[in-house]
């Protein structure tokens, strides 16, 4: 097969075209603002610490927040999610746009919190994976929910299953069914082991005898 620079190229500027825009710093200035008031990932729970950040800094604020209302960012991306969902910037559903700005004004935040608390290991942090994890499990039901009580009008729909196109199998089945059971199965998993965590601490000796006492 020839190597054709030119198409090279063409790939390339697609994948950097609007770059510059300044909306594009926000995961790094984020990540960078975590780092720095928190520190890095560590400790027994840094699987669950990276799981925060990368919500609170990527998902929430910048990718579902900003690119997914505004249609700004780098310009696959934006590109990419109007041919997910139109509910996004294509068409401003009313519901989508809510959860959005709820992801960048609530849940965003959250998680960050819920970054530090974990690092940190501070007191406060099963309520934080409590509330947090209840948010994202309310946003995805809501996406989801309307989107199928809608008849799947925005999205690219394979029902049933044919499996006869890129589009199909990328955007309805790897994007919009497994990326959206991950963000119902992340959170449930979380909740059940922070629940036994806290059942845990509640009923070791220490607790017993204070609770005595």
């Amino acid at each position: 097969m020839d190597f054709n620079s030119s198409n090279v190229l063409e790939t390339a500027k697609y994948f950097v075209e609007d770059i510059e825009d300044p909306v594009n710093v926000i995961p790094v200035v984020l990540l960078l603002l975590c780092f720095l008031w928190t520190g890095f990932p560590r400790g027994r729970h840094t699987t669950l610490a990276w799981w925060a950040l990368f919500n609170g800094c990527i998902i929430h604020c910048w990718m579902d927040g900003v690119i997914g209302t505004t249609g700004r960012g780098p310009k696959w991306m934006v590109v990419e999610y109007g041919k997910l969902d139109a509910r996004y910037w294509k068409t401003k559903d009313p519901t989508v746009m809510m959860v959005s700005y709820i992801e960048i004004t609530i849940m965003g935040p959250l998680c960050i919190l819920w970054y530090r608390a974990i690092v940190k290991d501070l007191w406060w942090r099963h309520f934080m994976s409590i509330i947090t994890s209840t948010f994202q499990l309310m946003g995805t039901f809501m996406y989801v929910g309307t989107e199928v009580y809608d008849g799947f009008k925005n999205v690219p729909l394979d029902w049933p299953p044919s499996f006869d196109s890129f589009e199909k199998v990328f955007y309805f089945w790897t994007i919009f069914v497994f990326a959206n059971s991950i963000w119902i199965f992340v959170p449930s998993l979380i909740m059940y082991q922070t629940l036994r965590e806290m059942n845990d601490v509640y009923n070791s000796p220490h607790s017993s005898s204070k609770k005595q006492n």
